[in-house]
């Protein structure tokens, strides 16, 4: 079923096929130019381990604009991948003088950041968001992709909004508490390996905040360069439309922006909504600096 979805979209999109075959054409001429010493770049892996909703696409896209990198094939188990965790044979396909990309929601776990420090993974851009917005943006997302696969689904489309909005919170805490939890505590430990990026910073200063990750990552680029990535990675077109074309582009350049708007749970939560983001959520808030304190 899922490959004939693939034909028609072919069909309906040959402009699509025409960039991913000339990304992997791209691709393959400057991993031989790399061979030859063409890029001067420190790191041969670019590794971004986002929350889910938080920017991570955002970021992959704007790396993916760098000359020389790319992303590549990463061939892993369906449980490895669908668990957000790594296998040694996500590297098969990243030469060793060629310059890659990876986009992951990782999780912090011991066995991955052996797995990826063995693969040359030397520093990580970790991103995250107010757990508040990431419940609505995770609603949202369930609303028009329904995972069914998920241990926690609820079909938001048969439970009211505030149900629906209350139950992506409980998702957040349970899982993404512990993961933010785990990469701060690597981040304290070691603070040359990972890099925090907030999505609110990014959002308000897109350019000062790519900078930043440029330089954790010791890249050299000329501010013409900077400010052309940054307009092409502005969000753009609509979710749907983005989701379905992201299954024909290369995955450097393909996006699943929604609106991503900073604070949007303060006028889509329900009063009921709120009290209960500030039962479960609102002590992490404040050691993620999004609160004070519980007044709010």
């Amino acid at each position: 079923m899922r490959i004939f979805r693939i034909i028609i979209r072919i069909i309906q999109n040959p402009k699509l096929v025409v960039i991913r075959l000339s990304y992997n054409l791209k691709r393959l001429l400057s991993d031989i130019k790399a061979q030859f010493g063409k890029y001067k770049y420190k790191y041969n892996i670019i590794f971004i381990a986002g929350m889910p909703m938080s920017a991570t696409t955002w970021v992959k896209n704007m790396f993916g604009l760098v000359p020389g990198y790319y992303t590549r094939y990463t061939p892993m188990s369906k449980n490895v991948a669908y668990n957000q965790n790594i296998s040694d044979s996500a590297f098969k396909y990243c030469p060793k003088k060629s310059f890659s990309l990876f986009k992951t929601h990782l999780n912090p776990h011991k066995e991955n950041i052996d797995i990826i420090k063995k693969n040359n993974v030397k520093k990580i851009i970790v991103t995250y968001r107010d757990l508040r917005d990431v419940a609505l943006s995770r609603y949202h997302r369930l609303i028009k992709f329904p995972k069914k696969d998920q241990p926690d689904f609820l079909d938001y489309e048969s439970v009211g909004k505030e149900e629906g909005i209350n139950h992506s919170i409980m998702c957040v805490e349970k899982y993404f508490i512990p993961w933010i939890k785990g990469w701060k505590d690597i981040y304290i430990k070691n603070n040359d390996f990972v890099l925090l990026v907030k999505f609110e910073d990014l959002a308000t200063n897109s350019k000062k905040e790519f900078e930043r990750m440029l330089k954790f990552y010791e890249i050299s680029l000329d501010e013409n360069k900077i400010n052309q990535i940054l307009d092409k990675t502005k969000g753009k077109g609509e979710m749907v439309k983005n989701m379905k074309d992201s299954t024909l582009l290369p995955w450097a350049i393909s996006t699943n922006f929604r609106s991503g708007k900073i604070g949007a749970w303060k006028s889509e939560f329900s009063d009921t909504n709120k009290i209960y983001s500030k039962k479960i959520l609102g002590k992490y808030l404040i050691e993620l600096g999004y609160e004070r304190n519980e007044s709010w």
